[in-house]
């Protein structure tokens, strides 16, 4: 039998992607999911098979990794099982003869005073000393979180608002490049043993992203009459949508503690790592944001 590309997390925003890029390279996808209601859109976006399970389950997962030579871990984010659930993938991978095993973890992991960054610098270390095939991904904040949601044509302004100050800067990435990246890394053994830096091409506040945005809105003659601005969110206002979201506490309690980190220092990265990847430059926010409108 083809053995193919496991890919966990597969139906969230980066394993969606990732899941198209690697179909494209013409890699035989299996996509790990817990919602059966998901297969149809996975198998229509490019898997050629699904599985079904828990990776807190020891025995979904051994299931899961039949006939799979490269497993592509995405782990549910800011989860406080972040070790268990990587270990028990990297524990069974070896049992099972999984060859190879990507880690998709986080730019600047040894931040460790946001807990997530930790779990994932813990992930990493065991993986690097598991015996396994592996690469490792560590890509920055998307430019994703930036969509054209917030614009509207009323009598107040269109504004941006993020939890951190609009002055502190941030190499963005799209993550279609990141989604590109991830794909060439598990396909190809030349990246083996790498840990790959994937961070944006301009080191750019949410100010600045307004005034990009507002450039982008002139050049296509596009109309927002009352302008747009950027405003720092308040914490407690963050708290407050995530509450109304259903986002559980613990993630909020996280969510809350890296965006006072990112208030204080950024999120600063070099987009070099991920053009020799991808072999031309990182989409700008400018092509990102402009694709959109």
């Amino acid at each position: 039998m083809t053995k193919s590309i496991l890919v966990t997390g597969a139906s969230g925003r980066t394993g969606r992607r990732v899941v198209k890029s690697l179909s494209k390279f013409g890699a035989n996808v299996t996509s790990f999911l817990r919602n059966p209601e998901k297969k149809a859109e996975m198998l229509k976006i490019g898997s050629s098979s699904v599985v079904f399970g828990d990776m807190l389950d020891k025995d979904s997962i051994k299931k899961s990794l039949v006939n799979i030579d490269t497993v592509f871990h995405i782990g549910p984010p800011m989860c406080p099982d972040e070790i268990e659930i990587t270990k028990n993938f990297i524990n069974i991978s070896k049992s099972v003869g999984v060859r190879k095993f990507i880690y998709y973890s986080v730019m600047h992991p040894l931040r460790r005073n946001v807990r997530h960054h930790k779990l994932k610098l813990d992930c990493e270390e065991m993986l690097i000393e598991s015996g396994l095939l592996y690469s490792i991904i560590q890509p920055i904040r998307y430019m994703q979180h930036v969509n054209i949601s917030f614009l509207n044509k009323s009598d107040t302004p269109s504004v941006l608002s993020m939890p951190f100050d609009i002055n502190k800067k941030f190499n963005v990435v799209d993550l279609e490049d990141i989604a590109l990246a991830s794909a060439k890394i598990a396909i190809d053994d030349t990246w083996l043993y790498g840990t790959f830096e994937l961070a944006g091409p301009q080191s750019l506040s949410q100010k600045d992203m307004v005034d990009i945005i507002l450039d982008i809105i002139s050049e296509k003659k596009l109309s927002f009459p009352n302008g747009v601005i950027a405003r720092r969110m308040g914490i407690d206002e963050l708290r407050l949508k995530a509450k109304e979201s259903g986002v559980p506490e613990d993630k909020i309690i996280q969510m809350v503690n890296m965006n006072n980190h990112y208030n204080e220092y950024g999120f600063l990265g070099n987009p070099k790592v991920l053009e020799m990847i991808i072999e031309r430059p990182p989409n700008t926010f400018k092509e990102y944001f402009s694709n959109l409108l």
